[in-house]
C-alpha cells in the first residue's frame, strides 16, 4: 500500500506566509491613501467655512493654548475657554450637595441684563441640559422646560440664580442685590438677635 507524503501532518491548513513583497504592496497602499486623504482634507478645509475655522482658529487655538499652560486642570483649561458659564457651573457644583437637585437656569436667564451688573459676563451658550448634568452629576438638574411639569419640580433644593431672576421660585424673599448664585429652597436659619445690656 502507497502512502500520499503530503497529507502525513494533521491538523489545519497553515495560513500563507506574508513576504516582503506583501508588505511593501501594503505600506505603498496605505501610503497613498495617506496622500490623497491629505489632500482632500487641505479642499475641504478651503470650500468650507466651518472646517476652515475647524483647523485655523480651533485646533491651532487647543494647542496654543496647551503649550502656553501645561499645567492647568481640565476644569481651568474649560473655564479659560468657556467663560463664565463654565465658571457658573464650577461654582454651583462645589456650593450645592452632591444629592442636590438644582433648577438650572435658561439662556434668557444667562442673557438678561441686571442694573447692579454693568457688563454681563455670561454669553447664555452652556444653558442646555447636557452640558449641566455633565458639570453637576450627581445632582439632578430641573431647566425652565421641565418647571411644573415633572415631579422633579418638588424635590428642587437650589434655585440657580444668574442676572437675579429666579429668585421669585424659592418661598421666601430675597433681597434686591443678591445677582448672582444660588438659593436654598428652604429658608436658611437666621442667627438670633440678641439685645445688649
Amino acid at each position: 500500500m502507497m502512502t500520499n507524503k503530503k497529507n502525513t501532518q494533521t491538523g489545519a491548513p497553515s495560513a500563507p506566509r506574508r513576504g516582503r513583497r506583501d508588505v511593501g504592496t501594503w505600506l505603498v497602499r496605505n501610503a497613498l491613501l495617506l496622500v490623497v486623504a491629505g489632500f482632500l482634507l487641505s479642499k475641504v478645509t478651503r470650500l468650507n467655512m466651518s472646517y476652515s475655522w475647524l483647523w485655523n482658529n480651533y485646533l491651532k487655538g487647543n494647542v496654543e493654548m496647551i503649550r502656553q499652560y501645561p499645567n492647568l486642570t481640565y476644569d481651568e483649561k474649560m473655564g479659560m475657554k468657556l467663560g463664565a458659564d463654565y465658571q457658573y457651573l464650577l461654582w454651583l457644583r462645589d456650593n450645592t450637595p452632591q444629592d442636590a437637585v438644582v433648577y438650572y437656569p435658561s439662556a434668557g436667564d444667562f442673557r438678561a441684563g441686571h442694573p447692579a451688573v454693568q457688563q454681563n459676563p455670561f454669553n447664555g451658550k452652556l444653558n442646555d441640559k447636557l452640558t449641566a448634568v455633565r458639570v453637576l452629576y450627581p445632582r439632578r438638574v430641573v431647566t425652565e422646560d421641565e418647571w411644573g411639569k415633572t415631579s422633579w419640580t418638588a424635590k428642587v433644593t437650589h434655585v440657580g440664580v444668574v442676572n437675579g431672576r429666579n429668585k421669585d421660585k424659592v418661598p421666601y424673599p430675597v433681597p434686591d442685590n443678591f445677582v448672582i448664585g444660588a438659593l436654598p429652597m428652604q429658608q436658611p436659619v437666621q442667627p438670633a438677635k440678641t439685645q445688649e445690656p
